[in-house]
């Protein structure tokens, strides 16, 4: 780079490479492949004067750059290998780093180099490599140092029978050698045949290229096995359990009198649905051993109840069930009579439910239970309406309410008895009647209510009392209007002594109280206006006094 120039233009002379061209005073670029390439270079000096350059790149093929490890573990060193070759020029320099951080001499610039690691563990090696042509790479290797050489044993504690032969084996790297040589094939192999007499522990030792490692497999031997499944027993039909065998053996085949399929395994999972005689022959190589075991198979107690139901409230009612067993309990029993039969009476006093169980000690010991659900029905308010009164040949429509039945009696007057809202006629001769209404609700649960009705022989009338006396007493504290034969209340209204209105109503059954604004109305006398509509329609009206007394 020279001083005073502006500006800078490099042509690589590759047009297909999208960082073909460059401003920069010092550029880089990165041939696709191998050739004879013509880069330009065009500067611009201070003056705007330009000058032009160009040179011959020659772009070398071969450069195969390749790094080997050799190694196993701690106890030697690992041999790092540049195989490195370039079919123009020569490899003209390297560069090591084996990759362990604890150390600063951990590089080398030899073509074979040897590094001993000082603990296992996983290290990141690498390799800078240059020919003499100028190309250059960069390789990388993980390389795992072990602290013995890898040694796995395919089985560390075996058991076999004397006059059986067992291979043993052994994964790994190098030469291996066993001990004791005794009853023994194959010694120097990863997998021997051993055939010893008496229980024997066989070494394995392991030399990889100077590493060595040591492991051991203890052989158990027996002259004979043996199996026991234990004492004969009872299932309860349908049940699955296991068979439990008591051997030394490592083979099993199973057999059943019924053709059962059993898997091959020393507890397997059974079902018998009849009583079954299970065999099994165990192995051990040659050694084998046989026994048999009988399982009585029981049905289990059976019990049917009566289906769920509901019952109304202060009722009682039967539960049914019939079993075959020898043995059972209901619960809970607080709401029972006769517990200890199949079939008691329930009186519960909200939703219940009632569970049987049954046991049999004469086969299978286990429970079956079973339930019936009494659901309490909710309590059916009856309400025939409020007592009333009624003037000669009025007829008074009633109105029942609280279920979804309804059924009036006596009958007298009523044009129908079986609705909730029947027209009643009275006869002249009648001075008052009590009407009863039975009300049904759900489950056909009941109650009952009963209205008074009152015949005054007069016309429609609007009756007021002439004095009240409203000190709290519960008698005679409110003053209203009597309606006899009226079908509508259009007002009842009080004035005191300077006309003032201090009560008001069109509800009948209401009256007043003595107060106006909250405040307690002095004793006196007071006036009064009421009117209404008789059931035929015609205006009812009165108007009088009435003494307030304290």
């Amino acid at each position: 780079m020279a001083s005073g120039i502006t500006a800078y233009k490099w042509n690589f002379g590759e047009p297909n490479s999208a960082t073909n061209l460059s401003t920069a005073a010092t550029a880089w670029h990165q041939y696709a492949d191998t050739g004879r390439y013509m880069a330009y270079l065009e500067v611009t000096g201070p003056r705007g004067c330009v000058g032009l350059d160009s040179t011959l790149v020659l772009v070398y093929p071969g450069f195969f750059p390749k790094m080997q490890v050799i190694g196993s573990c701690v106890q030697k060193p690992y041999q790092f290998n540049d195989l490195s070759t370039t079919k123009y020029g020569s490899i003209s320099s390297r560069t090591w780093d084996f990759g362990d951080l604890a150390s600063l001499t951990d590089s080398s610039t030899a073509k074979q180099a040897n590094y001993k690691y000082a603990n296992a563990g996983a290290r990141t090696a690498s390799l800078i490599v240059e020919s003499s042509k100028g190309c250059i790479d960069t390789l990388f290797q993980t390389v795992n140092v072990q602290q013995d050489p890898v040694l796995q044993m395919a089985f560390r504690d075996t058991l076999i029978c004397s006059i059986d032969t067992l291979a043993l084996g052994v994964a790994g790297d190098g030469i291996f050698s066993w001990a004791p040589n005794k009853n023994l094939l194959f010694a120097d192999s990863a997998k021997p045949l051993v055939y010893p007499k008496t229980t024997t522990t066989y070494y394995v030792t392991v030399d990889d290229n100077g590493c060595k490692g040591t492991d051991s497999v203890k052989v158990n031997v027996l002259d004979f096995i043996t199996v026991n499944l234990g004492l004969d027993s009872v299932v309860c039909q349908t049940d699955s359990f296991r068979l439990k065998a008591n051997t030394q053996g490592l083979g099993f085949n199973w057999i059943s009198n019924t053709g059962e399929k059993i898997d091959p395994i020393k507890s397997p999972l059974v079902r018998p649905l009849i009583n079954t005689n299970y065999t099994i022959l165990a192995n051990l190589g040659k050694c084998t051993a046989m026994d048999t075991i009988s399982i009585k198979v029981v049905p289990y107690p059976q019990l049917t109840v009566s289906n769920d139901t509901s019952i109304c409230i202060g009722y009682k009612l039967p539960l049914h069930a019939s079993i075959t067993g020898t043995v059972f309990k209901w619960s809970p029993v607080s709401s029972l009579l006769n517990a200890n039969t199949l079939n008691p009476i329930a009186g519960p006093t909200k939703t219940t439910t009632y569970l049987l169980t049954v046991t049999d000690t004469l086969g299978c010991p286990k429970p079956v239970m079973d339930s019936i659900v009494v659901t309490m029905v909710p309590p059916v308010k009856a309400f025939a309406g409020r007592d009333t009164v009624i003037v000669l040949d009025q007829p008074l429509q009633l109105n029942a309410s609280g279920g979804t039945a309804y059924a009036w009696y006596p009958e007298n007057g009523l044009n129908n008895i079986n609705i909730a809202n029947p027209i009643a006629q009275l006869d002249p001769s009648i001075d008052s009647i009590r009407y009863t209404v039975k009300v049904m609700g759900q489950g056909n649960c009941f109650s009952t209510d009963d209205i008074l009705v009152k015949v005054f022989k007069t016309g429609p009338e609007i009756y007021v009392p002439s004095a009240f006396t409203p000190n709290a007493d519960s008698k005679n504290d409110l003053l209203k209007p009597i309606p006899i034969g009226i079908a509508k209340l259009r007002y009842f209204n009080i004035y005191n002594r300077w006309g003032q209105l201090i009560f008001s109503t069109a509800e009948i059954g209401k009256g007043w109280d003595g107060l106006f604004n909250g405040a307690s109305q002095p004793s006196g006398t007071y006036v009064y206006a009421t009117e209404g509509l008789d059931y035929l329609g015609k205006i009812i009206s009165r108007k009088g006094t009435i003494v307030l007394i304290r």
